[in-house]
């Protein structure tokens, strides 16, 4: 799977946001959960809790809009 497909399904889950912000969120995602796996690697259990909480955001950001649902 390369972005452009990965791009089709996130339009499908949050057709509110567009294609730019979506890429920022998918950026920042990857970055956070880059640095979430460096600080368990380090022990640091605050800093990795965190950066989850960041990651859980991102997620509330996706799930706020009405039309977002998880495929089971």
């Amino acid at each position: 799977m390369d972005i452009t497909e990965t791009m089709d399904t996130s339009k499908a889950f949050a057709p509110g946001r567009s294609e730019d912000e979506l890429r920022e969120l998918m950026a920042l995602a990857r970055l956070l959960t880059f640095a979430q796996g460096t600080a368990k690697t380090l022990n640091a259990g605050f800093v990795e809790y965190c950066l989850d909480m960041a990651v859980s955001g991102i997620l509330e950001e996706l799930h706020s809009n009405d039309k977002f649902k998880l495929r089971n």
